[in-house]
């Protein structure tokens, strides 16, 4: 195998197969980028850790057919770090990749293509164009609520469903609650939500961090599918039961108030810095044109700050964890968040001041 290829052209590729490459895994070649010519213009560059699998099909000068793998990290970096524009790949004996740029030139070990794993066949999946900038801003105000507890596999990704006009996405922690619904015609008709990983998440997100035009989604086989022309990316399903959200979400708080998203924001964050590292705990507390924040440490002091809101009912002061008002909070484009709350030990509500089907659920904490 040998090819040309732009440095830009080969980033582009090694940037979404670097991170999704497992260095962790019994399987040492899932470490590994693969990269395999198709035909004397194109190099496909993969990777998997047989969870979720990228391909991208990069503009390249095929000097010689062949395949290789590479460490994805390793890779990327190298090519990141060369001074010349165009690259040039060579494999050597005993499977090592010879990379040079200009003068500079590296040797790799790698090891062979055909031992890599059998890559899903995305190109095969039926799926439905949709609006970029809706799939991303749902991706968004979800993603920080996904549970890092592996061992709860069932809160470990975000529910997605749709319905062909509209999706929703939804995902918890088990501590707070993120739900959002957009407008997305054309999409897939789901008769069952699907919970996506939240890996899986992580790099759809990647895909299309900048991207302007249409993507197709679908469902193929138990994997959630992305393509964005010459990318493909094949997410493995949770085969899990999600919690019915909507229980979670109380209908009625007899308590209710707007107030500057930046502002109640800010506040959050300097109060904070008194809070405890391990819980953030903060202590809110509403009365007649007034919101409070106040926290101790023992450790390091206390702090607290008032704002001015438009509140005129009984007084109430609940515990939270700063930190995921800060989340969600900024997820928020709005000038104004209305923010719903009940009694001491019941979650409280938010939601931007717009009408938009956003609503996000921050359950109390005991200070």
């Amino acid at each position: 195998m040998e090819f040309k290829i732009r440095k830009e052209e080969f980033l582009r590729g090694l940037y979404l197969a670097h991170g999704i490459a497992d260095r962790k895994s019994t399987l040492p070649i899932l470490a590994n980028v693969l990269l395999r010519t198709e035909g004397k213009d194109k190099l496909l560059c993969g990777a998997t850790d047989l969870n979720v699998t990228t391909l991208v099909t990069l503009s390249a000068k095929v000097e010689k057919e062949g395949g290789l793998t590479v460490g994805a990290r390793q890779l990327y970096e190298i090519v990141k770090g060369l001074p010349d524009d165009e690259v040039h790949v060579r494999r050597t004996e005993q499977n090592w990749a010879e990379i040079r740029a200009g003068k500079v030139e590296f040797k790799v070990v790698g090891l062979s293509d055909r031992d890599y794993p059998k890559l899903p066949a995305i190109a095969e999946a039926q799926t439905h164009k949709v609006e970029t900038g809706a799939l991303r801003d749902m991706i968004a105000k979800t993603i920080f609520s996904v549970s890092l507890d592996e061992t709860r596999q069932h809160l470990a990704g975000v529910l997605f469903e749709s319905d062909g006009t509209t999706a929703r996405m939804v995902s918890t922690d088990g501590h707070r609650l993120s739900k959002v619904s957009r407008p997305l015609p054309g999409g897939p008709k789901l008769a069952t939500g699907v919970l996506i990983p939240r890996k899986g998440i992580v790099e759809l997100r990647r895909a299309i961090e900048t991207r302007e035009a249409p993507v197709a989604i679908g469902i193929h086989d138990g994997n959630f599918v992305l393509k964005a022309d010459d990318v493909g990316i094949s997410v493995k399903l949770i085969d899990g039961q999600f919690p019915p959200y909507d229980q979670v979400i109380p209908k009625e708080n007899e308590r209710a108030f707007t107030v500057s998203r930046q502002g109640f924001l800010d506040a959050l964050r300097r109060v904070s810095l008194m809070s405890s590292d391990k819980t953030s705990g903060v202590r809110i507390g509403l009365e007649k044109g007034k919101l409070r924040i106040e926290s101790d440490n023992p450790d390091l002091g206390a702090a607290r700050e008032e704002i001015d809101v438009a509140y005129k009912g009984a007084a109430v002061q609940i515990g939270f964890n700063a930190r995921y008002f800060i989340d969600l909070l900024g997820e928020i484009e709005t000038p104004e968040v209305r923010v719903e709350l009940a009694g001491e030990l019941d979650p409280a509500v938010v939601r931007p001041n717009d009408g938009s089907d956003y609503v996000c659920v921050v359950m109390p904490m005991r200070l």
